[in-house]
């Protein structure tokens, strides 16, 4: 397991980097978040798949209980919450706590 979440880590912050090449190429901050983010619910929906159980139930079941949402903040949520576009971007490569039960 701990290969795994340090494999997360990783890609996770890997999307900062895709941030500044996408910036170098002139996108703006909203399609970079919007693509981000996309990615960042990707990753986690891939890492989750191949955790085990029960861990990944109770992972699930935070996501859920914290966000609404199996897959994490959605990006309505977060500029509802006023997130800007570059916060979303910021977040979006930065992994969260774990264990995230703790």
């Amino acid at each position: 397991m701990d290969g795994l979440r340090e494999r997360y880590e990783t890609e996770v912050r890997a999307l900062a980097a895709r941030a500044v090449a996408l910036r170098a190429t002139g996108a703006d901050s909203e399609t970079i978040a919007r693509l981000l983010h996309a990615e960042r619910r990707a990753l986690a929906a891939r890492f989750k798949a191949l955790t085990p159980e029960p861990l990944r139930s109770r992972i699930e079941a935070r996501t859920v209980a914290t966000y609404g949402d199996p897959g994490g903040p959605t990006l309505d949520a977060l500029r509802a919450a006023g997130k800007s576009w570059d916060s979303i971007i910021t977040a979006a490569s930065r992994p969260g706590q774990f264990p995230p039960w703790d």
